[in-house]
């Protein structure tokens, strides 16, 4: 991996923990993320799930949350009630799959699912989790590897 894809990678990275945390203080948890559709922060939401669709994609077990990915941000939660909500939860499930599935920093997975218990306090806060975990297994691989290959 060259540096100029890990700057990439990491903006994208960047891009998809602020943006929780931009919607939260502009206009409250506001229930859900994907409820930034109906603000002046919509493109952000789309930049931001298409970069990571995009990094993702790239990662052959992560090729089917990057799909989902792609489909709950075409589908607006406002227009499309039940199918953004229905691409959303797999996203969810099969990002958890995928976690379970690997190897190495299996840990992960169990920091993941304790997005779960943020659900008591609302949606909003149970995506962000299992958001920062995502993104944090995916910089952390990240480094890995490319401290790897300087060996």
């Amino acid at each position: 991996m060259n540096r100029w894809d890990m700057f990439e990678r990491l903006f994208a990275s960047v891009l998809a923990v602020v943006q929780p945390f931009i919607i939260y203080f502009l206009y409250g948890d506001n229930n859900a993320i994907s409820r930034s559709w109906d603000t002046p922060l919509q493109p952000l939401f789309i930049i931001t799930n298409a970069l990571v669709s995009f990094f993702f994609f790239k990662i052959p077990k992560w090729r089917v949350p990057a799909i989902l990915l792609l489909l709950l941000t075409s589908f607006s939660v406002t227009d499309h009630f039940v199918l953004h909500n229905i691409f959303a939860v797999s996203f969810f499930i099969f990002s958890a799959v995928s976690l379970w599935s690997i190897k190495k920093f299996r840990y992960y997975f169990f920091i993941f699912l304790l997005s779960a218990l943020f659900l008591l306090d609302g949606l909003f806060w149970a995506e962000t989790w299992g958001i920062i975990t995502l993104v944090f297994y995916h910089t952390h691989l990240m480094i890995y590897r490319y401290l790897l290959d300087k060996r």
